[in-house]
């Protein structure tokens, strides 16, 4: 136990917001290298550590406007910057140390998160929502085999909030948040976004650096310390505390928080310029999104597509080349996604595991069907 808390206050001292400790499994490890090599576990432990991208200057920005990539980039270089001292810390200790950042990471975050007690899956889909910073951190890792006393998961009513809250999917500007219920996908119970839909809109919004619109308008992206306003740090209280409330409570929160304004920009906290990157030369961008909320929105999930890329449509993880994306095929295959309910009949009957939960091996393995030069075979559809 010394040794964790002496682990944690080092990470305050320096500048994390939040952290938890965890052993790490090992689906939590990558299979394969950027290089193509294969990951073997070499360390127990993980530290795994919260960046606050600010509230201040969310509350100001729309979330997909040119404050967004930076906002989450300067979180990414902090904690790499924390990660690293910590390291050197360790290793200076006699103990094994490697910083795991967005850059260079041999561990997959999301799962360390979860086991270090430092949030719930949200609605949002493929992402850890904290429940006193909400979805607005960036994480950073690292691994170690400094023996420590671990976090346990939490579960403060997340599931059953997102399972009644419909603002981050009502205002993606793409439509990549599900607007039903959770599926099982590869074998675990979530909200499954539309990956490749978002993916598309970061990469070509010419009106904003990437996106950030689930994060600005999530009903918990608020200040709940002694700095934040009295009526939202009584909601996280209830929320965290009063759990048997739920029912009653979270359809008034969420209509509470349309109706407050929550999510809307505030121009005071507006303090960068728009500029864009254009051949290398930093110009005064043409434009800036300035979205704000829409209460009156409906969703309708009967209308809405997600396409699913199984784990059997990815590519082979040791594969160099590129591979072309099969929108047509990942949407077909959406009629293989199981709901929770169909799972648990299935195990319960001792039926076997989908095929498309098995993942693809590696190139030039048994079942590969390829040497790793080329696109990958579908078995949904014609590549391409």
């Amino acid at each position: 136990a010394a040794n964790a808390r002496a682990v944690k206050a080092l990470s305050y001292f320096l500048g994390s917001d939040l952290t938890g400790i965890c052993e790490i499994p090992r689906y939590a490890w990558f299979s394969h290298r950027e290089d193509g090599a294969p990951i073997e576990m070499y360390h127990r432990y993980a530290v795994v550590m919260l960046i606050d991208q600010g509230y201040d200057t969310m509350e100001g920005a729309s979330g997909d406007d040119w404050i967004s990539g930076a906002q989450s980039m300067r979180g990414y270089l902090r904690g790499a910057e924390i990660a690293g001292i910590m390291g050197e810390t360790l290793r200076g200790l006699g103990f094994p140390a490697r910083a795991q950042t967005n850059a260079d990471s041999d561990v997959l975050h999301i799962p360390l998160l979860l086991w270090a007690g430092l949030g719930e899956l949200s609605r949002i889909g493929e992402l850890v929502l904290n429940p006193f910073v909400g979805p607005r951190f960036k994480s950073v890792v690292l691994t170690t085999d400094m023996p420590m006393e671990v976090d346990r998961p939490i579960d403060f009513g997340l599931q059953y909030f997102c399972d009644h809250c419909h603002k981050c999917d009502r205002e993606c500007p793409c439509d990549a948040i599900p607007h039903g219920p959770k599926v099982m996908f590869n074998g675990y119970e979530m909200w499954k976004p539309d990956v490749e839909r978002c993916t598309r809109y970061r990469l070509t919004n010419m009106r904003g650096s990437a996106c950030g619109r689930c994060m600005k308008t999530c009903p918990l992206n608020k200040v709940v310390d002694m700095d934040g306003g009295l009526l939202p740090r009584w909601a996280s209280w209830l929320g965290v505390n009063a759990m048997f409330l739920k029912p009653a409570l979270v359809p008034v929160a969420t209509w509470l928080d349309d109706r407050l304004g929550n999510g809307r920009r505030n121009l005071v906290k507006k303090w960068w310029f728009d500029h864009e990157i254009v051949d290398g030369v930093t110009v005064a961008a043409k434009g800036a999104n300035e979205r704000e909320i829409d209460p009156d929105k409906k969703v309708d999930a009967a209308r809405q597509r997600i396409a699913y890329y199984h784990a059997d449509m990815m590519p082979p993880p040791d594969r160099l080349a590129p591979d072309p994306v099969d929108r047509k095929a990942a949407l077909a295959a959406a009629a293989l996604v199981e709901t929770p309910a169909e799972a648990r009949e299935r195990l319960a009957a001792g039926g076997a595991a989908p095929a498309h939960y098995a993942p693809t091996p590696p190139a030039g393995s048994e079942g590969s069907g390829g040497d790793g030069g080329g696109p990958s075979p579908n078995p949904y559809g014609k590549g391409g």
